[in-house]
């Protein structure tokens, strides 16, 4: 039974792997289309269409937990946290702070463009499509993975969701009132495709001389999947659900002569607005059964062996059964996320260091980047975060001439420790982005 149960949490914890901080590294650039993503109030120095499905692609992954936590070095080989050979304390002070989590998310542009308007605006528009996962264990179930010990505990959590972003933006120079200001709004319609989650809020054990018993308890909910037959089924793509939201962004340059060039100051919110409301294909799924084991009771010359075993394993198997019923809607959240950086550029603007605080996920993180911009049309950085979850260290690489094809490519990692199999040994904090866009109009 605990064997079962530790399969399924181990199941739901990998799941979201199936599906960025390193775009982060283009904050600091003028001439970069894909940071006004970050700030509404941002505007490159060239008009760009979007490769279509190229434009940018970016992925990211982050957890306070790896491989090393789950997996110990004991008598020559590697050992999985439940061998016998590895004690308790070892694998329980192993363990992060936090419950164990995993979170990812995928970004990809379908359609996108920006162009100059007028003398002082710049409008850009986009079509894109997300989708993000997270999973979760409380330590207090693998806690009793490992000593097998009697009570209630919380059990795995996860969740996901696929939705489409319809973007338009406009961006203003305020120079003429405030010299070195800009502003900029982004409204986006966003539409939900595919949701679920599930919570498994209890897992009950209890293992006495006379009796095992368990018990379990949960809830979730699907949207545009259906849960047939114990599987899941995907329906037809479709526009199950609506939300709007926005973003805000404000930029101010300050010049100067001499070795430092000025001090750059920005801030933003995005995505402010109201949840994502599904109202088609909309499922509510509960668990909740309690089977028990009293022993071989009865036994005789007629005693039925085989049917008894079954009836056991009938009892037991319930507890993991999930019953479906269809609903009226289903609300996913939508978290705002913040920005807020600084940049003080030197030597003609060739070299600059910056410090970008930025809140994402319900997550505090602060990043710290050296940029480099030897040519105009190349764009270098290196960048660490120190404040967050997990430390990690990145570059950014950007090819963006006056008129031509525009090239970027980042990429983030907490360690470059892996496994043989290229798991992280320890944090799991990785992201890289991709994208190809048309610029011409140079200035």
């Amino acid at each position: 039974m605990k064997r079962h149960i530790l399969s399924v949490a181990v199941l739901l914890f990998a799941c979201t792997l199936v599906s960025a901080q390193s775009l982060r590294g283009s904050y600091f650039f003028e001439t970069s289309p894909q940071r006004g993503k970050m700030n509404a109030a941002f505007a490159p120095q060239v008009n760009y269409v979007s490769v279509p499905l190229l434009g940018a692609v970016g992925v990211e992954t982050w957890s306070n937990a790896g491989l090393g936590q789950f997996v110990f070095p004991a008598g020559g080989s590697l050992k999985t946290f439940m061998h016998p050979d590895i004690s308790a304390d070892s694998f329980l002070s192993a363990l992060p702070d936090g419950d164990p989590y995993l979170k990812e998310r995928l970004e990809m542009d379908l359609l996108g463009g920006g162009f100059r308007l007028g003398a002082n605006g710049f409008v850009s528009i986009g079509v894109s499509v997300l989708e993000d996962g997270s999973a979760l264990v409380p330590k207090e179930f693998l806690r009793f993975a490992k000593l097998n010990e009697n009570g209630s505990y919380p059990g795995p959590q996860v969740s996901g969701r696929i939705y489409g972003a319809l973007s338009l933006g406009y961006s203003h120079d305020l120079g003429d009132l405030v010299e070195g200001l800009r502003v900029g709004g982004r409204v986006k319609l966003l539409s939900g495709l595919y949701a679920g989650d599930i919570d498994l809020r209890k897992i009950e054990i209890g293992i006495d001389a006379e009796q095992v018993s368990a018990a379990t308890e949960g809830e979730g909910h699907l949207a545009g999947i259906a849960w047939k037959d114990s599987h899941l089924r995907a329906d037809d793509i479709a526009l199950r659900g609506f939300a709007v939201a926005v973003d805000l962004g404000v930029e101010y340059r300050l010049r100067l002569d001499g070795f430092i060039n000025g001090v750059n100051l920005s801030a933003s919110v995005n995505d402010l607005g109201t949840a994502l409301r599904f109202n088609k294909g909309v499922s509510t799924l509960t668990t909740g059964a309690t089977a028990s084991f009293t022993g071989l009771q009865g036994i005789s010359t007629n005693y039925d062996f085989k049917e008894n075993l079954q009836r056991v394993i009938d009892d037991f198997s319930r507890l993991t059964d999930i019953s479906s019923a269809p609903a009226d809607s289903y609300e996913s959240p939508v978290r705002p996320s913040f920005y807020a950086g600084v940049e003080v550029p030197f030597l003609n603007e060739m070299i600059s260091v910056g410090a970008l605080y930025y809140r994402t996920a319900g997550f505090n993180h602060l990043m710290a980047s050296l940029n480099l911009s030897p040519l105009y049309w190349l764009n270098l950085s290196v960048n660490g975060t120190f404040l967050g979850p997990v430390n990690n260290y990145g570059c950014y690489a950007e090819i963006i001439p006056k008129n031509g094809l525009g090239l970027f490519f980042g990429l983030n990692a907490a360690s470059l420790k892996t496994s043989r199999h290229h798991i992280p040994i320890n944090n799991f904090s990785e992201s890289a982005c991709l994208g190809l866009n048309v610029v011409f109009g140079g200035k």
